[in-house]
């Protein structure tokens, strides 16, 4: 709600003290208040804002097009998940506590990992690919990056690409 507290505080004057002066004395009263309801709406508008995206991709790819005025969703902004596809046959001598791992493709028995260093996750989880109307500049970059950090969910990492 909009408040005019410098009018407000003239109106709570009684008549007989309206006066030029008076009313100019009060509204200088009034400004530090005025200005701290301004600041607090403004906040609460972007705090809004904020709490609206959450770490889906569909929030991220918008306030990135937001940021850099793509009006198109299409030619804007895409995210692509990086998770391990396949299906895998892990076999591990119990004895030895997971020191010499076979992984063999499902449908083959050849050999594809030997060590517990090759079957690691992937350090990032998703790309960020960015649209060719933006230039990968160090500024560019550390606004994606400041933008897409403050979306994602914490265990998710990634990196940016050019489409």
């Amino acid at each position: 709600m909009v408040i005019d507290y410098r009018k407000l505080a003239v109106m709570l004057l009684p008549t007989f003290l309206r006066q030029a002066l008076a009313m100019a004395i009060v509204r200088t009263f009034a400004s530090p208040i005025q200005e701290l309801h301004d600041k607090h709406l403004n906040e609460s508008i972007r705090r809004v804002y904020e709490l609206g995206h959450t770490g889906q991709c569909c929030h991220i790819k918008e306030a990135l097009n937001k940021h850099f005025s793509i009006d198109s969703y299409a030619d804007g902004f895409q995210l692509e998940d990086l998770d391990a596809e396949g299906n895998w046959i892990i076999a591990y001598d119990e004895d030895e506590a997971f020191e010499n791992v076979m992984i063999f493709a499902r449908n083959t028995n050849e050999i594809i990992v030997w060590d517990e260093s090759s079957i690691l996750p992937p350090t990032q989880t998703f790309k960020v690919l960015v649209p060719s109307c933006v230039d990968l500049s160090e500024e560019n970059t550390a606004i994606i990056n400041m933008i897409v950090n403050k979306y994602r969910l914490a265990s998710r990492t990634f990196i940016i690409q050019k489409i």
